[in-house]
């Protein structure tokens, strides 16, 4: 019986974060109330309190169960086959930072999440997210890493930030100079430029490791 109402109430939360997402795509994260999201799983708020404690772990919840993108990092880390070489490793960054763009576009819940933390940022709970994020972000980097002394964090931080930037402006604008935003071949040309931007990163720090033997 217990084991009954263990996977209940697994279901039920299940399905509040998914209702959470839901209602921040349709209303943005601003808008998105516990009564809002409790009406669209159905549910009576007061659930939401019981399993979540109020908003604040409703976010939370959110963001460390995976609906955010922090599964997307863990299930492409997964993918990586162990000891990857070296000479890889610029090819695999590359293909993890169009994967990320691809999902990212594709979610309008983290989306406005990340509009939500932007105007938030000095939050507590707006800082636990990003930390959270942050630690899977960091996780990558110590597997994936091509040369760990020419400062990864700060390399992909900027690549993650500049995917992140592009497809927000893409819901806001069609064009960023004379790219189109709305199309296919805009992302097309966005992607391969990532390609060209790793490929030339590996041949520098080749370069750079080279010197210093």
């Amino acid at each position: 019986m217990k084991v009954v109402k263990r996977r209940n109430r697994q279901m039920t939360m299940e399905r509040i974060l998914r209702a959470m997402g839901d209602t921040m795509a349709e209303r943005g994260t601003e808008k998105a109330g516990i009564n809002a999201v409790a009406e669209r799983a159905g549910v009576n708020k007061v659930l939401i309190y019981r399993y979540f404690g109020g908003w604040n772990g409703l976010l939370e919840a959110y963001v460390q169960r995976g609906f955010f993108l922090s599964m997307f990092n863990e299930k492409f880390l997964e993918s990586v086959p162990e000891n990857l070489p070296v000479e890889s490793r610029s090819k695999v960054w590359s293909e993890y930072t169009i994967q990320f763009l691809r999902e990212f576009r594709t979610r309008k819940p983290s989306q406005e999440l990340i509009r939500w933390e932007m105007t938030h940022g000095e939050t507590e709970l707006a800082r636990r997210l990003a930390d959270f994020r942050d630690k899977s972000y960091k996780e990558l980097v110590e597997k994936l890493a091509p040369y760990d002394d020419f400062d990864p964090v700060a390399i992909m931080s900027l690549m993650i930030s500049g995917v992140t930037y592009l497809v927000l402006t893409s819901t806001q604008r069609e064009t960023l100079v004379d790219i189109n935003l709305h199309s296919d071949e805009g992302w097309e040309r966005i992607e391969k430029a990532i390609r060209r931007i790793y490929a030339g990163l590996n041949i520098a720090l080749e370069r750079e490791k080279a010197k210093t033997k």
